[in-house]
């Protein structure tokens, strides 16, 4: 099964679709996350991150470790880095889920619930890689990228671009909830 042969680059940022069964995994995620965020003790799992998005917390580990989604986003940077000319040998393994060991956190794995009056401010990420994935986000909401790069994406829909590569998405002004998940990946040379 070639799992990324539709996908295409836009400068430094890979687009693509997910397979439909990854996408009902993240589906599943997507509802856990909001039972923890729906919950009075919620606050205690919010990231607080660079962003002000009403809610932003980590996928529980138990969840992404049983998942084929795991597997699915290290070959997807597998890829990524051969594409770009640098090869990286599936059968060593070089290419991580950053994780963030002794925190609540967990993997660098996270869902973003975003509604009226949000934003994320231009920032980058951690590790070598980075991802957003469309989950919800009816009213087409850009992320912005530098150099002039937006994608505004559908339901399923990934990006993949280095992690330093600076991004945003601007006020959202809409009423719907726009939810994407992220994840940080890390390339062990």
């Amino acid at each position: 099964m070639d799992l990324f042969k539709d996908f295409y680059f836009n400068n430094q940022i890979l687009i693509g679709k997910l397979p439909p069964r990854i996408f009902d995994e993240l589906a599943f995620f997507v509802k856990q996350c909001r039972k923890y965020k729906d919950d009075e003790l919620g606050f205690l799992r919010n990231h607080l991150n660079a962003g002000k998005n009403s809610y932003q917390l980590s996928i529980p580990k138990p969840l992404i470790e049983t998942s084929f989604s795991f597997p699915y986003i290290i070959k997807l940077g597998e890829y990524y880095l051969n594409q770009v000319g640098t090869p990286v040998d599936a059968f060593y393994r070089k290419v991580r889920l950053r994780c963030n060991e002794n925190h609540f956190d967990g993997y660098d794995f996270w869902v973003n619930f975003t509604y009226t009056g949000d934003d994320n401010p231009e920032h980058n990420h951690a590790g070598d890689l980075s991802s957003v994935i469309y989950f919800s986000n009816v009213d087409q909401i850009p992320t912005l990228f530098e150099g002039g790069i937006s994608y505004a994406g559908k339901a399923g829909d990934i990006v993949l671009f280095p992690a330093k590569l600076l991004h945003r998405v601007e006020k959202h002004q809409h009423t719907a909830e726009r939810i994407t998940l992220s994840f940080n990946l890390v390339h062990l040379k």
